[in-house]
């Protein structure tokens, strides 16, 4: 796999947009336009972010790494459930809460948990397909994809309704919120794998359609504010079925030097590590959101740089980093 540094960059923004979002700023200060980026436009981050975590299952089961990948995952969401054991432990009340608890995710952490589970999903169909009806495994994985993006939607819009009681972990989870994000982020490194980069859609299509979902984003949002006012949630706005897809194809084709030091330790400590050190400000009385920023965004940052300069596995500096925009060829 060559290193794809647009991506790189991407997931490095998203953190730190994720880190934003839990300085809770938009929520305090909500108007309707801010809830159009906030529920809109923001909206974009959590399916992006499990596109890309797709892409990379694609190469690590063409290499025959599937299983291993999820390995790395669980192991990784584990060690970070138990540095925030503290904040989640008083949660736990017998074995079954602990396994409730483990099964959720802690806070953000939600989101590794719905990756693990997305990626086995898409492992199991894939054994199940390639045994039963090889010709059809990309077609039984694109109709489950569009079965639990409906139930998705379905549940979170009837849910914003008020015509039934649903909860948001029932919606916003591994199966009906991450699983087509990452199957849609899989097919896309099978398709690039297969074709190259010549197998995406045209430029000016992926670009338009970017726009166009950024667009749609804010529409929606406006629409469910205008609805059910601006204090409810849009979890899971349909357009991001345009926008995420479209802004991970945008980055993907776009060629980008490589970076003076390595991005992927610093997102990935930004997005683990933000809420513990936003918890650090709140401590020490910090609220307004320039400090907040530089807790959230600046502590996690400066955590990467000296873990970088220790002999840990995906800290230090790569020297095998090539620049690169496609997986190779399985």
């Amino acid at each position: 796999m060559h290193r794809i540094h647009s991506l790189d960059y991407l997931k490095l923004g998203l953190a730190v947009l994720v880190a934003f979002a839990h300085t809770y700023w938009l929520q305090t200060n909500m108007t309707p336009r801010l809830f159009m980026i906030g529920n809109g436009l923001m909206r974009v981050m959590v399916p992006t972010f499990c596109i890309v975590a797709g892409y990379f299952l694609y190469s690590a089961v063409a290499r025959g790494k599937g299983v291993k990948w999820l390995w790395r995952v669980a192991a990784l969401y584990l060690f970070w459930m138990a540095v925030y054991l503290p904040f989640w432990l008083d949660q736990v009340h017998g074995l079954g809460s602990l396994v409730k608890t483990l099964a959720w995710g802690y806070f953000h952490l939600w989101f590794m948990a719905g990756i693990l589970v997305a990626g086995a999903v898409i492992l199991l169909l894939r054994g199940f397909a390639r045994k039963l009806a090889p010709a059809y495994e990309y077609r039984i994985l694109l109709a489950a994809v569009a079965v639990c993006a409906v139930i998705g939607l379905v549940l979170q819009y009837v849910a914003l309704s008020g015509v039934m009681q649903i909860g948001v972990k029932k919606f916003s989870n591994g199966l009906f919120m991450c699983f087509p994000f990452v199957a849609i982020g899989y097919l896309c490194g099978r398709r690039v794998a297969r074709l190259g980069m010549e197998g995406l859609p045209p430029r000016w299509l992926v670009l338009a359609c970017t726009l166009g979902g950024a667009g749609l984003l804010m529409i929606e949002a406006w629409l469910v504010q205008a609805w059910r006012s601006d204090q409810v949630m849009l979890d899971i706005p349909v357009s991001a079925y345009v926008a995420a897809p479209a802004l991970f194809m945008a980055t993907l084709g776009t060629a980008m030097p490589p970076p003076p030091i390595r991005l992927d330790p610093i997102s990935a400590m930004i997005y683990f590590m933000h809420v513990l050190a936003l918890f650090l400000a709140n401590a020490l009385g910090v609220r307004d959101l320039v400090g907040l920023m530089l807790f959230g965004v600046g502590l996690p940052t400066l955590a990467a740089l000296l873990l970088g300069r220790l002999p840990i596995p995906g800290f230090g500096k790569d020297k095998r980093q090539r620049q690169g925009h496609h997986p190779a060829r399985p």
